[in-house]
This record gives C-alpha cells, sequence and structure tokens, in this order.
C-alpha cells in the first residue's frame, strides 16, 4: 500500500476516535480514556477473505469501523446468537450502516465502512472482511470496535519528546466505571511508524512494584522504555481482562519524539530556607546540576513524590553556560503541607532539562528517580502555630436518661505549637445555615495535639425541627500571640432533629381555627 495514503488512512482513523462519542478527557492531563478496541491486518492475493475474532462485552452500542484503500469490500459481522450483520443491507431497528468514500491523491483511494449494532450480545464475535476485486498487492485493512460503555483503558506517559538515552516512563490504568481492574493480560510492542527497518519491540507493563511500576498491586501497570535513537515512536497495547460488562478487549496506544541529547543531569542538592528567621523554613529548594553541551536559556522542572504517591511539580529558569551548571527550584511551604501532606523525605521522582528556543522548550535530558531530599517533616516547614489537627468527632448526650438528647458535644482536634491558656468561641449552624447554638470559654492547651470539647444545647436543636448533619462553624480561638478562624471547621453525621429535647411534630404546632 502507498505509504501516503497509509498516513491518510490513520489520520482519518484518529479522527474517528477523537469524534467518537465514547471518548472522554481529563481536565488536569487530557488524557484519553478509550472504550476502543483496534485490529490490523492484510488481504493478499492468495487469501482474499480475512475472519477475525472480537470480544464484545456488555454495551448499549457497538459501532464497528474498518478503513482499507478499497471501495469493494464485503464487511460483515457474526454474533454469538448466529446473527450476520453486513455493511450496506437494509437498516433495522437494531442495525444500521454505511460506507464512506475517502478521496486520495493517490491511485488508490479507498473507503470507510461502519456499521453500528444496538444492544448487541456479548460474547465472542467474528468479523469477515472480504476483497471482490484481484488484488495485485497486499491490502492493510484497520479495524475498530467502539463500545459505549464505562470499561475503559487509559495510557498516559506519551505525547511528549525526549532526548536519547532518557528513559520513557508510561503508566496504564483499566476502568470499570472508577474502580481499577487487576488480573489484565497485557500484549504491548514499540514500533516506528512508517519506518519498515525498525523491529518492533515487546513492552512489558508489570504491576509488582519494578521494571517502571510504581507500587505493586495498585492496579496501574507501569513500565519503562528506552528506544536508544533519535525519531517517531508509537506504543500500542492490547488488553483483555474481566469487568462488570464481562469479558473485554481494548487497546490503547501512545506516541512520542526522541531527539539528540544536548545536556545531562547528574545530580542534585537541597536545602531549607528561613525567608523571615522564625525558625520555619519558608521554601524548600532543589538545586539538580547539569553538564551542559550548548550555552543557552535553560529551564529545570523537577517532581516532588510523597511517601502517600502524591506530587508536586515546580519548574524555574535560568541561562546556562557550557559546563556544569545548575538551576535551583523552590517549593513553597504551603504548597507543601497542602499538596504532599506528610512529612519527607520526599523522591526527586522526576527531574527535566528543558532547552529554550525560538518556537519551542526541547527536551535536554530527563532523569526518574535520582534519589532523595533531606528528611523535612511538615513541623519544621512554615505552618500556622495554631491549627486544627484534622480529627474530629460528634454525639449526642443524654444526661436523665430518657432517650432525648440534652447536649450536642462536638470534638475538635486542635494543634498548638505554644503551650498556654486560650479563649475560643463557636456556633452550631444547621444544614441551611442557620445558627443554633452558641459556646464561647477558655481552655488550655498543651505544646502539639489537643482534643476540646464543645457543648451544645439539645433542646435549642429539637426545636429547631431540622435534621443534621450540623456544622461547627465560625470557630474562633486566641491566646500566646496566636489566632485560629475557621468558617467551616467540622461537619457532624446525620443526626434527627427528634432525637433531641425540645423537639415538637409539626402536627402539634398548628393552630386550630373556628
Amino acid at each position: 500500500m502507498d505509504r501516503c495514503f497509509v498516513v491518510h488512512l490513520l489520520r482519518i482513523f484518529a479522527a474517528i476516535v477523537i469524534a467518537a462519542p465514547l471518548m472522554a478527557q481529563t481536565d488536569e492531563r487530557e488524557i484519553t480514556a478509550t472504550a476502543v478496541a483496534h485490529d490490523t491486518f492484510q488481504l493478499t492475493p492468495n487469501t482474499a477473505s480475512v475472519t477475525r475474532n472480537l470480544i464484545v462485552d456488555s454495551t448499549s452500542t457497538l459501532t464497528f469501523s474498518v478503513v482499507a484503500a478499497s471501495r469493494t469490500l464485503t464487511v460483515s459481522m457474526l454474533g454469538p446468537n448466529g446473527i450476520r450483520y453486513t455493511i450496506g443491507d437494509t437498516t433495522t431497528s437494531t442495525f444500521s450502516s454505511a460506507i464512506v468514500r475517502i478521496d486520495s491523491t493517490t491511485t488508490r483511494p479507498g473507503a470507510s465502512y461502519v456499521a453500528q449494532v444496538l444492544n448487541p450480545m456479548s460474547g465472542a464475535w467474528s468479523v469477515t472482511v472480504s476483497e471482490s476485486a484481484a488484488l495485485s498487492a497486499p491490502l492493510d485493512v484497520v479495524a475498530t470496535a467502539f463500545f459505549n460503555n464505562a470499561t475503559r483503558l487509559v495510557l498516559a506517559g506519551g505525547g511528549e519528546t525526549y532526548p536519547v538515552d532518557a528513559s520513557v516512563r508510561l503508566v496504564l490504568v483499566a476502568f470499570d466505571n472508577a474502580t481499577r481492574l487487576t488480573g489484565l493480560t497485557i500484549t504491548a510492542r514499540l514500533f516506528r511508524p512508517q519506518d519498515p527497518t525498525f523491529t518492533p519491540a515487546a513492552v512489558t507493563f508489570r504491576d509488582d512494584g519494578t521494571g517502571g511500576d510504581e507500587l505493586a498491586g495498585d492496579r496501574i501497570y507501569g513500565t519503562i522504555v528506552s528506544p536508544g535513537a533519535p525519531g517517531s515512536y508509537q506504543i500500542q497495547a492490547d488488553v483483555t481482562g474481566v469487568a462488570s460488562t464481562g469479558a473485554f478487549r481494548r487497546t490503547t496506544a501512545a506516541q512520542f519524539e526522541i531527539v539528540r541529547h544536548d545536556s545531562r543531569i547528574v545530580g542534585f542538592t537541597d536545602r531549607g530556607l528561613d525567608d523571615d528567621f522564625d525558625g520555619l523554613y519558608d521554601r524548600i529548594a532543589v538545586r539538580p546540576a547539569a553538564t551542559i553541551s550548548e550555552a543557552g536559556r535553560y529551564a529545570m522542572a523537577v517532581v516532588l513524590r510523597a511517601s502517600n504517591g502524591t506530587t508536586i511539580q515546580r519548574m524555574a529558569a535560568a541561562s546556562l553556560g557550557v559546563g556544569s551548571s545548575s538551576i535551583e527550584v523552590f517549593f513553597d511551604a504551603v504548597d507543601l503541607s497542602r499538596d504532599l501532606g506528610v512529612d519527607g523525605p520526599y523522591a526527586v521522582y522526576e527531574v527535566r532539562l528543558l532547552r529554550e528556543t525560538a518556537a519551542d522548550l526541547v527536551p535536554a535530558d530527563i532523569r526518574y528517580d535520582i534519589g532523595f531530599t533531606a528528611p523535612y517533616s511538615l513541623s519544621s516547614i512554615q505552618h500556622a502555630r495554631l491549627r486544627l489537627s484534622g480529627e474530629g468527632a460528634a454525639q449526642g448526650i443524654d444526661l436523665d436518661n430518657n432517650k432525648k438528647y440534652d447536649l450536642l458535644e462536638i470534638e475538635i482536634g486542635l494543634i498548638a505549637d505554644f503551650a498556654g491558656d486560650y479563649t475560643g468561641s463557636a456556633s452550631l449552624t444547621d444544614r441551611n445555615g442557620k445558627e443554633i447554638g452558641f459556646a464561647s470559654g477558655r481552655v488550655t492547651l498543651d505544646s502539639g495535639r489537643n482534643t476540646i470539647l464543645i457543648d451544645f444545647d439539645g433542646e435549642a436543636i429539637g426545636i429547631n425541627r431540622v435534621d443534621g448533619p450540623y456544622v461547627l462553624s465560625n470557630l474562633i480561638f486566641y491566646g500566646e500571640g496566636q489566632s485560629l478562624i475557621v468558617n467551616r471547621a467540622f461537619t457532624t453525621a446525620v443526626f434527627r432533629a427528634a432525637d433531641f429535647e425540645g423537639y415538637v411534630p409539626s402536627s402539634r404546632r398548628r393552630s386550630v381555627r373556628h
């Protein structure tokens, strides 16, 4: 088949995939979750008809497409119930099809053969593609099935440019709605589109904590590939497994570019910076070192990874000369506390060095997992000296054993860096925002974690006649030169207003008119 026409067909296929309603994109990283199964094969002068297997799991709609440089194909699908659907047949209540001609500048224009089956039977289908015209050369066929269900596949990590000798990290996840699936059979290969001289290489995705996989058993399958030579590459993965929709097969792919190696990252150092000299770090700086082979403007991107698996990325830029250089990348304390939320040390998970050009940022080097920072603790970086711990609980208190709550007792956790006497107040609001209680007083806090009890009158809750949850609102604490103000400090579980003193059913509150 003419190479230009192959590219034309693949572009049409890509457009079909992007336009399909089965595709979804995340807001943050634009990762595509696909419910697609892909297949390619050839018809030859000696074998003008090919039958392929197709696994169909439970779906409201099965859309099947065949693209080839021929307008004389016969395409049919045979379901496990013995019903055969042939593209071009009469439309029914459950079947429709179309043959769309594809014009080409080559001498071999083709067509897209598309069929749609509503509520297809799940199980093993077969697809037969036959050429009625005489073939003088092999005919490439691209076949694609789209499933309208929530069993989808994600391959993340492609779509970028990497320098020679750098490792490319990719992860694959199969979803059943929001549940990650395990027990997958994954067949993946690395190849170079339009380069018949490149021998495709098998790629192994793992979920055992090795070979590019971060954490064993998390149902996120990882791999690292190192193509080793400049050029355009693609990884295609075929995945089979079992989901709530039944046995399934899905296909996904990722592309990336490998370019020449300009510079090399050789390590890093890190330090904490106390900008206001109060004994707490306001920033943590990570300074990767690199050997620069071409002077210019560079950007350094650093990703830190915490022990809980969360990551944070920051970037800095500078003009660098030839030889040994470095760029310091800063992470603010408030961002570390909010985004990572656990003590260090933090893994320097990824470092990218990028050279600025007139048009873009060109990767100069990339390194993964090059070490750990110092063991910075959250208590050593800048934070409020009086703060909530995130712990809380609520319970009803029945003082007279009449099975009605006299009090709603809320436990709230506070962390104080300085021990001493503190004054506090808080409101209790119902789910509509109405204040139904107020409490104030003085407490003595120890340095570190504290638990305080706040009691609210149960009769006021009952009289209000609005079920929970209730919100501990407008919490104010101050003392020892510190203060804490939180609009919504804690939300209780659901309580029934009828379980509190003072509750009167609505029928007893109605006035009687004569």
